[in-house]
């Protein structure tokens, strides 16, 4: 494994480790082992992303505006790394033999809060992005339509040429916001989340991550996207399970890649 350094500070430096491909089965069996010791406080954590998806879809629904849902969902997955620090939270405490918390779960430790909230920032910036194009699109490509946002949308988005254009586009642009996303924060919140480190410096380090590990993070964000997608289609209830399991997974992803050690973590 070969290893390059990047100085957080005057003390503080951090290490990208090249893993193996394969290296996200790990990660994820890890994680699952997480889920299963602490589940009560990982239910929790993925009970509210499931309570907020739903009030989504209710307002959308409200607002006839349901074919926007898809979108939305997408744009959501963007902004789950923040969401899941409670996770990250407790795999650092179990790493350390130390005991699980309700207060450490919802008040987790942040070592750099400010960080944390500029890399949030920029992952809602994507998100809004994401919002006005996607709202672009479907504008663009019903122009010459009565609206159909409600119950023929799947019909207007599938069985009409306008219709699948918008989709074919929405999802390569999607997709690329996407991919930006999870660069970018992969490994930069929890970093932040563990390490007194400037927010440009982690997302760096994210990215720097990330490029050196193509095979194993692409794989893992494949992973990612399955697990999401099948909790998507039990109506959200299946993010309960699944959200708490990929939080821990992702831990152990920074904490493999960046070879953090126990005694750095502490």
């Amino acid at each position: 494994m070969s290893q390059f350094e990047i100085t957080l500070g005057e003390d503080e430096r951090v290490q990208i480790v090249r893993l193996m491909p394969d290296a996200h089965w790990l990660w994820l069996a890890k994680g699952w082992v997480d889920f299963k010791a602490t589940w009560r406080y990982g239910m929790l954590i993925g009970l509210v992303p499931v309570v907020v998806a739903w009030v989504m879809t209710l307002v959308l629904w409200q607002a006839d505006m349901l074919g926007f849902l898809p979108a939305v969902c997408g744009g959501f997955a963007l902004v789950g790394p923040i969401l899941a620090i409670g996770c990250y939270e407790i795999s650092r405490l179990r790493v350390l033999g130390q005991p699980i918390t309700l207060r450490a779960t919802f008040r987790p430790r942040i070592v750099s809060p400010g960080q944390v909230a500029i890399v949030a920032f920029v992952l809602m910036l994507i998100l809004m992005v994401w919002a006005r194009l996607a709202s672009f699109l479907y504008a663009f490509a019903s122009s010459a339509r009565e609206p159909a946002m409600h119950l023929d949308f799947l019909d207007f988005a599938l069985q009409t040429p306008e219709g699948l254009i918008m989709v074919t586009i929405g999802t390569v642009v999607g997709g690329a916001l996407a991919t930006i996303g999870y660069v970018v924060s992969v490994v930069s919140i929890p970093l932040a989340a563990n390490r007194p480190v400037d927010a440009m410096t982690a997302m760096l380090v994210s990215v720097i991550a990330v490029s050196r590990n193509k095979g194993a993070m692409a794989s893992f964000a494949f992973n990612i996207a399955m697990l999401v997608a099948l909790s998507l289609a039990t109506g959200f209830v299946g993010l309960i399970i699944v959200f708490p399991w990929l939080g821990h997974a992702t831990y152990h992803c920074y904490q493999a890649i960046t070879g953090e050690t126990v005694q750095k973590a502490a």
